[in-house]
């Protein structure tokens, strides 16, 4: 992958978790997780995609993602071009294949 990484590959802590399913309050770092470092998060204005399309989206807390929210996180990146399209259809990848039948996924913040 070239953005995001997985629990393996994690150098620090300074990553935005996308956890499946509902967080339960306690566990980080699980195994199946995708990982994106906070710098790329910035720099790709990955951030600023979810603030825009999730109102509740907090970079510091727990986010759930819905599949109707996700959908319009791809929408809006698509119109957006470029690197923040890339890596958002790699989380993309990720996500269709992590989700199952799960109705969300959560992104987990520092």
């Amino acid at each position: 992958m070239k953005y995001f990484c997985t629990e393996k590959e994690r150098k620090g802590t300074c990553y935005h978790e996308f956890q499946r399913g509902r967080w339960d309050g306690k566990t980080f770092w699980k195994e199946d997780s995708l990982l994106l470092d906070d710098d790329i998060l910035w720099q790709l204005g990955f951030e600023k995609l979810l603030k825009e399309t999730l109102p509740h989206y907090d970079a510091y807390a727990e986010t759930e993602v819905s599949r109707k929210q996700w959908n319009a996180i791809m929408q809006r990146a698509r119109e957006l071009g470029g690197e923040l399209q890339e890596a958002v259809e790699e989380a993309d990848t990720w996500i269709r294949a992590e989700l199952g039948e799960e109705e969300c996924f959560t992104i987990l913040g520092l």
